[in-house]
This record gives structure tokens, C-alpha cells and sequence, in this order.
């Protein structure tokens, strides 16, 4: 009997990621339809293990770390989610239109939670250049069930996901052909899992005078770190909140004394994530070299 050097290693390595969650299905306020940079639709939604049911949920590692991940299939190749290519894939499988939405209005998100560690709560921001290198936090409206990440109940199951579109809003991106492009990014505190959706705004657009184009004026890791932390703050009860501006960030404090429960277990979660994953990888790379 011939075995791949895939099937080789996700025999050693098949349980090793703990946990996926994946945005197959998205529509605007103003119509249109999409889903995240990445999914396959052929992918099968009714089961939990790894081959073939978690492949195309994007973990937030990598070089793509605080733009748009890589998913199991583009990070065999040592690739990632490109944002040029997603996107038109996305188009191709969306009658070539992405999400409409306005400002004002909402993204309508469909999350498929994989297995037990693809739960909720989720963070979601936007990305006004459509380029995934300035994220600015969205308020969410209807949230994917769980406690940090968690929830064995949700296995194999669609869970809503939806997000406000705020009123000044403004879509700037230029990609694949599109112009007035955001890109939205949601994640849990697990991988961090979830994906990278391309929006397009439409309808009357009233110019911002200073739009928000960063949460800290820094990088995309700044920004990503202040948005997520501020979250579990909320969740913890130490300040902050889920509002627009209105965030409050430990991501210039002493780490040892201040870190939060929350953050503590993130950082561990995905720590051992990302071991897991470079070990399938290397065992990949292994069985292949034991075959030539």
C-alpha cells in the first residue's frame, strides 16, 4: 500500500492543532456575497479532524501573522493568504462582486466552527486599504458562542457572526481590479482562527475629514495587539470595551505584571499552535525526503 509523504505525516501529526474555526459564507447590508481569503468550498463541513476538514480555516502565523495568516494547504508550500490572489479567487467564486456594504451598515458573516477550539468569543477589525496593514476595531453585533476560544458543543456547526460597518467609514483599496475595497479580519483567542474577508463599500459615500485608518498609529502588530487586548479586557471586567475608538490597551505595558488571565492563556494557545504546526511541517518535509 503507497502512502504520501502528506498522509505520512498527518498520521504522526493529524491531532496535533487543537482547534479551527472558518468564514465560508459573508453578504453585505447592500447585497453581494462572499467569504475569507482562503476557503475552499469543496472542503467537507460535517466532520472535525484535520484531513480534510480544517484545511482551509486560516490560523493567524506566519509571515502573515498580522495581515491575513496562511491556511494548512497554502502553509504546506510555505505560502500564505495573499491578499491580490485571494481576493480574485473570492470574486470568482462570488459571480465576480464581494460584500456590499454601506456606511453605517453591517457584514453578515457565516462561522464554521470545526471542532471544540474554533469557538467564540471573536475580534473583529477593518482594514480601510484593503491591504491587511492597518486594522481598526468593529463593534460586533451578534457573537460566535464560547469562553476564550472553547465551546464542545459548537463542533461541525455554522454559528453567525455579524459586524457594523461604522458611519464614517471610508473603503480605499484598490485590489484585484476593485476599487472602494476594506478588508475585515476576525479571530479568536484559539490559533488565532477565523479569516480575512474582502468588503466593497457601496452606495453614497460621505468623505470622512480624518478618517480612522490605524487603532495605535503604529504597525499592523500594534494594532492587532491593541484591539485584541482591549477585548479581554472587556471580557475580564478590567476596562475598556468593544467601541470604536474607545479602546484601552496594555500592549505598552510591563508584561509581567500586568498581563491579563486572558492574554496569558492566548499567548501560551498559540505558542503551542504554532510548534504544532512547524512539527507537522517538518515531519512533511521528512517523509518526503525519505521517499526521493
Amino acid at each position: 500500500m503507497h502512502f504520501s509523504a502528506r498522509s505520512v505525516a498527518l498520521t504522526a501529526f493529524g491531532t496535533l492543532v487543537a482547534g479551527h474555526g472558518a468564514i465560508i459564507a459573508a453578504t453585505g447590508d447592500m447585497g453581494g456575497s462572499g467569504m475569507a481569503i482562503g476557503i475552499d468550498p469543496s472542503t467537507p463541513r460535517d466532520g472535525t479532524r484535520d484531513e480534510p476538514f480544517q484545511q482551509d480555516t486560516t490560523v493567524f502565523d506566519g509571515d502573515a501573522e498580522f495581515s491575513c495568516g496562511e491556511t494548512d494547504q497554502t502553509a504546506e508550500d510555505d505560502d500564505i493568504n495573499d491578499i491580490e490572489s485571494g481576493v480574485a479567487k473570492v470574486m470568482s467564486m462570488a459571480n465576480n462582486s464581494l460584500p456590499q456594504v454601506s456606511q453605517g451598515g453591517e457584514l453578515a458573516m457565516t462561522l464554521h466552527q470545526v471542532n471544540g477550539d474554533g469557538a467564540g468569543p471573536y475580534v473583529c477589525m477593518i482594514d480601510a486599504t484593503g491591504t491587511g496593514t492597518n486594522w481598526v476595531a468593529m463593534d460586533i453585533t451578534q457573537q460566535v458562542p464560547g469562553e476564550r476560544g472553547r465551546n464542545r458543543d459548537g463542533d461541525a456547526t455554522d454559528f453567525p457572526l455579524t459586524v457594523n460597518i461604522a458611519q464614517d467609514q471610508v473603503c480605499m483599496g484598490n485590489v484585484a481590479g476593485m476599487d472602494n475595497v476594506c478588508m475585515v479580519r476576525c479571530q479568536n483567542p484559539q490559533g488565532p482562527f477565523g479569516g480575512c474577508v474582502p468588503i466593497q463599500m457601496g452606495g453614497n459615500v460621505t468623505a470622512a475629514t480624518n478618517p480612522v485608518m490605524s487603532q495605535t498609529g503604529g504597525t499592523a502588530e500594534d494594532d492587532v495587539d491593541a484591539i485584541v487586548e482591549a477585548a479581554e479586557d472587556a471580557e475580564d471586567g478590567r476596562g475598556g470595551g468593544g467601541s470604536r475608538g474607545g479602546l484601552f490597551s496594555l500592549f505598552n505595558r510591563s508584561k509581567a505584571s500586568q498581563m491579563s488571565e486572558a492574554k496569558r492563556e492566548r499567548l501560551q494557545n498559540q505558542e503551542a499552535v504554532r510548534a504544532k504546526r512547524l512539527a507537522r511541517k517538518q515531519a512533511a518535509r521528512a517523509a518526503q525526503a525519505a521517499q526521493d
